[in-house]
């Protein structure tokens, strides 16, 4: 017997917002949600609850290589949803929008130059919130290589924001 809706709507957001950071395209983010839902939907039941997320997540980002795969590009993450109006806010001046502006396209740059499974383990840990059992489950990892590799990939974006931005422009 198949998955209640409940439970497919707890991880619908999670799975759509995974892969539109990964594909950074919403139409194509939306093909795999709907691919992953329908797995999960016929083989949830199979699944130990405590480790549907981590099982969520695996098909999510196997499903979001494989996309990536068929259309031959590795141009893993473009900003979609990023624009200036994101970070509107009536308490920010035009020169602090456009600095936070900047920064985005320098943290989103940054990003997309990590390697898998780097890319994977920062959004599962830093977007998401998956615990460290989790992405090492996520990822077929084991725990301690999870750990040194999140913290290679958190040492990249630091390295890359550095050089993109000057270390005073990055103090609060």
């Amino acid at each position: 017997m198949p998955l209640d809706s409940s439970v497919l709507a707890a991880h619908r957001h999670r799975v759509y917002d995974f892969a539109v950071r990964f594909i950074g395209c919403r139409e194509d983010a939306a093909d795999v949600t709907q691919d992953v839902l329908i797995r999960f939907w016929q083989q949830g039941e199979h699944i130990e609850s405590e480790r549907r997320v981590a099982w969520v997540m695996r098909v999510t980002r196997n499903a979001c290589l494989d996309l990536l795969r068929r259309k031959k590009t590795r141009e893993a993450y473009t900003p979609t949803s990023s624009s200036i109006e994101d970070f509107a806010s009536t308490t920010f001046s035009p020169d602090r929008l456009t600095e936070s502006a900047d920064f985005r396209n320098h943290l989103e740059h940054a990003f997309n130059g990590l390697d898998e499974p780097y890319k994977s383990l920062v959004l599962l840990r830093e977007i998401h919130g998956l615990s460290y059992a989790e992405m090492a489950e996520t990822l077929d990892l084991p725990l301690s290589t999870t750990k040194v590799y999140l913290h290679r990939a958190r040492k990249q974006l630091r390295s890359a924001l550095q050089q993109a931005v000057p270390t005073e422009e990055l103090m609060p």
